[in-house]
């Protein structure tokens, strides 16, 4: 299910946008904890589908390629079987959200979008920037917007227009920038089999331009209203610190920091800060109106280790910087 390329990836930044809504709207996390549940696993569902039905429709290309295939040595029935547990969860969930129409169309279009991307004939990977399109909505956009509907509905409160708008063009571009950046990863397996991707349609120099000069800072600019918009102070001083760190591992350790075009030794900027400092920014300050809410801080990270263990561990570089630092004073 590749489930190690969107289990945190993916889901921890929905899910931290769903506690910034929370908090924009003055309401308890804790309080929200089922609906939140219950969201987690129909996406889930979701991106196990997307994940095994892309290996399914990509097997031959992959065995042409010399791509690595997780479907290779699967029985039939195995497939058959997965496939059915993903459709029948998202079933269940749609049944349940069926009351709400908004909600159930954004979550059936991510169905709608990746089955459309990998399927054929229409096989909208394929059709350059239809496929990226696809891919930043049903991944980013649609599950994105679905958390902050969910919220409102939830609590009967009106959808804040300045908040939605503010989060669409922010997921729509930080999806448009990660699939863009998996095409730049793919494209020397892609042009053995020519296919049609985005990436493979344009040079790489447009590519990056794209990237950096368009895509990077709509997602900034969209990200920073989003932050300031929802008030939570801590959320704005933590992306402070993450700039720090970045700026120091790529300095003391030659870190690459990169945007959408790969390199040796890279980071990807702005993941982690999405992944980790996003979605615990938001937990403790709303812990700081609602001291109940400190109780979900546990769960998230739980749920989401791998990323937040790395980011603690890379603390160490404070500390080789000060020594640097204290070197540098001894011989001056």
């Amino acid at each position: 299910m590749r489930a190690a390329e969107w289990w945190e990836f993916k889901l921890s930044p929905i899910l931290a946008t769903a506690y910034a809504t929370a908090f924009l709207l003055k309401t308890s996390i804790i309080s929200l904890w089922p609906q939140l549940l219950v969201a987690l696993l129909a996406l889930a569902a979701c991106a196990a589908y997307v994940s095994v039905v892309n290996d399914l429709t990509d097997f031959k290309d992959d065995q042409a390629s010399g791509k690595a295939n997780r479907l290779v040595g699967k029985s039939r029935a195995f497939v058959t079987i997965t496939l059915a547990c993903c459709l029948l969860l998202g079933f269940a969930v749609s049944v349940y959200w069926r009351p709400e129409p908004l909600v159930l169309s954004l979550y059936l279009g991510s169905w709608i979008v990746f089955t459309l991307y990998s399927l054929p004939p229409f096989r909208l990977k394929t059709r350059g920037v239809l496929g990226l399109l696809a891919d930043a909505s049903g991944a980013h956009l649609f599950p994105t917007l679905l958390m902050v509907l969910i919220m409102n509905r939830q609590l009967a409160a009106p959808v804040d227009l300045i908040w939605l708008a503010s989060v669409a063009a922010w997921s729509l571009s930080f999806g448009a920038r990660g699939i863009l950046w998996h095409q730049l990863s793919d494209l020397r397996n892609d042009e053995k089999i020519g296919l049609g991707t985005f990436a493979r349609r344009h040079e790489t120099v447009l590519l990056h331009r794209l990237g950096n000069f368009i895509i990077f800072p709509v997602e900034l600019m969209t990200f920073f209203l989003m932050l300031w918009y929802a008030g939570s102070r801590l959320a704005i001083a933590v992306l402070g610190y993450y700039a720090v760190l970045s700026a120091l591992r790529r300095r003391l350790w030659g870190v690459n920091l990169v945007v959408v075009v790969p390199r040796p030794r890279y980071q990807i900027v702005m993941h982690e800060y999405y992944e980790v400092f996003f979605p615990l920014a938001f937990l403790i300050s709303s812990s700081l109106r609602f001291p109940l809410d400190a109780l979900m801080i546990v769960p998230h990270v739980l749920l989401f280790p791998r990323r937040a263990l790395h980011s603690i561990k890379d603390t160490k570089i404070f500390k080789e910087a000060f020594e640097l630092l204290i070197r540098r004073m001894r011989k001056s």
